[in-house]
């Protein structure tokens, strides 16, 4: 079903994020990993331009999260059994999430660690 209006969308949006926060435990993991990396950054006195990369990082990793979430849920909603498409779809979903996480992590390391040495 099609929203109506922008700000309908918005709402679902929310609803969406709400949703897979409080449905997937690797969102807290996330979440708990961005406070520690934005803390560090704090304490670090980190400028503008790092704070900005770790938004975008932590943003990508949590949209990947959020798109392998739907993947698997649609996955397991149509297909209750062994099948090798949904494997393949699951796996490249996963990896999407891996790979936004290699980012997230390597991108912040490269900015935290010279700070601390």
């Amino acid at each position: 079903m099609k929203n109506k209006n922008f700000l309908e969308s918005v709402v679902c949006a929310f609803r969406g994020l709400k949703n897979g926060f409080l449905s997937e435990r690797n969102f807290k993991i996330y979440l708990v990993i961005a406070a520690v990396f934005l803390i560090l950054n704090i304490i670090l006195s980190s400028g503008i331009y790092d704070y900005i990369i770790l938004l975008i990082l932590t943003c990508s990793a949590f949209g990947a999260e959020y798109l392998n979430t739907a993947a698997e849920r649609i996955c397991d909603r149509f297909c209750d059994k062994e099948n090798d498409d949904v494997k393949f779809i699951k796996d490249v979903a996963a990896a999407a999430v891996l790979m936004s996480g290699f980012a997230f992590f390597i991108g912040e390391g490269m900015i935290l660690i010279p700070k601390m040495l």
